[in-house]
Formats: C-alpha cells, sequence, structure tokens
C-alpha cells in the first residue's frame, strides 16, 4: 500500500488525484508500447512515488494470486458497435480496481506479469484499474499465471468462471465471432453466463434472447 506520504503528494486536499498524476498517467499509456514495457514500469514508479526494493519471487507471485482471487475481475462485455462485425463487440477483459492507497499493488502485478495497462477511472476520486485486454495476452500471461496461482488455492466458483473464460478465448481463436450462427449460440451464452450482475438500467441487453436477436437481425 502506498504509505501516507505517497498518498499526500497523489492527492490534493479534497483526496482527489492530483491533474498531473492523471496527465502523466494519460501520456504514459498513449507513448508506451509493449517493446518498452520495462520503461513504462519505470515511468509508473515515478508518477506513483514507488521504491523498487519487492523482487519478483515465487512468495510474491503467491501473494498476487491471493489477491487476485479477491481483488480482480474476468470480465466479458457487449459493446454495440456500429462498425464491429454484426454490429457487436465482445470483449474479454481481466482487472484489478484498487483506491489509490493499493497502488502498489497494482504496480506489483505490472511487474510480475510483465504485461498490462494502469488507467485511472473515470468518476472516481483516487481509483486505478490495472487491465489486460488483448486476447493474446490473456492466453499467454493471465491464463497461466492463474492456473499456477490462483486455482490450487481458489474456490470452485473462480475455477468455473475461469474454464468459461478459456473458452471465449478458444471460440475467438477459431473464428467463431465471424460466424453469425456461431457467435448467436457459442459466443454468446458464454458471455450471458460471466455477467456478475443482470437488470442494470444500463446494461446492453436484458437477457441473453435479446442479443441473440440483435444479432441475427444484423444485416452484415
Amino acid at each position: 500500500m502506498a504509505n501516507l506520504n505517497e498518498e499526500q503528494n497523489l492527492c490534493d486536499e479534497e483526496k482527489k488525484i492530483r491533474p498531473e498524476i492523471l496527465y502523466q498517467l494519460q501520456k504514459a499509456n498513449k507513448e508506451i508500447g509493449n517493446k518498452n514495457f520495462p520503461k513504462y514500469i519505470q515511468t509508473i514508479q515515478k508518477i506513483f512515488y514507488l521504491s523498487d526494493n519487492v523482487p519478483v519471487t515465487k512468495e510474491l507471485k503467491i501473494f498476487m494470486g491471493g489477491f487476485i482471487e479477491g481483488e480482480s475481475s474476468l470480465n466479458v462485455s457487449a459493446k454495440k458497435l456500429p462498425n464491429a462485425k454484426f454490429g457487436l463487440l465482445i470483449d474479454p477483459e481481466f482487472s484489478i480496481t484498487q483506491h489509490v492507497n493499493g497502488i502498489r499493488n497494482l504496480y506489483h502485478a505490472l511487474k510480475i506479469l510483465n504485461t498490462g495497462r494502469i488507467r485511472y477511472k473515470q468518476g472516481s476520486n483516487a481509483t486505478f484499474v490495472f487491465i489486460i485486454d488483448n486476447r493474446q495476452t490473456l492466453k499467454e500471461k493471465i491464463i497461466p499465471f492463474w492456473e499456477t496461482y490462483v486455482i490450487p488455492y481458489g474456490s470452485p466458483y473462480l475455477t468455473k468462471r475461469l474454464k468459461s473464460f478459456k473458452k471465449i478465448l478458444s471460440l475467438f481463436e477459431s473464428n467463431a465471432h465471424q460466424d453469425k450462427d456461431r457467435f448467436c449460440y457459442e459466443l454468446l451464452p458464454i458471455w450471458d453466463s460471466l455477467r456478475k450482475q443482470k437488470g442494470q438500467a444500463n446494461e446492453t441487453f436484458k437477457s441473453l434472447e435479446e442479443a441473440q436477436e440483435y444479432i441475427q437481425m444484423s444485416k452484415k
């Protein structure tokens, strides 16, 4: 966790993240690609005034496995986009959300997984999100780490959720999202099963059937 001095450097008197911190983070996320990832890690360290005195050890990975079990999410969102195949984008994502006083945990996730981005959560005062949304990276980095450090100590619920998440990634690899029937009857049922909260006013679709009908009505 960030110590008191670190948090004071990051927040103003109203406990909101200072604008210059948000600007530096936005700039880092825009400018630094995967080929310069070590530089990105160093930049995050400097932005948040973090010391780099914790080596990436097996013990740290085990700690992060337990932390991920309690604090992370494996989500698959559905977004209506005119330019997407059939007008709908299915987007798998791994994320960890933390208040700024837990920013060190997101930094450790960056170092351990050697991928991802830290972003500010819009609308919050001082909350940040570690995100991986590239499907290949999810397959190559998140799935192996999850199977090694989360599943052996995790709940049956998370084991089942990971299995569904892996199935989504596999369906993308087999181009199920390019075929209307496979999109409707293979991808969408798994997306629906992974939705944690249903019945909210801002949902893209109220039900699986509504999503399937949307795809079937697409002229693409």
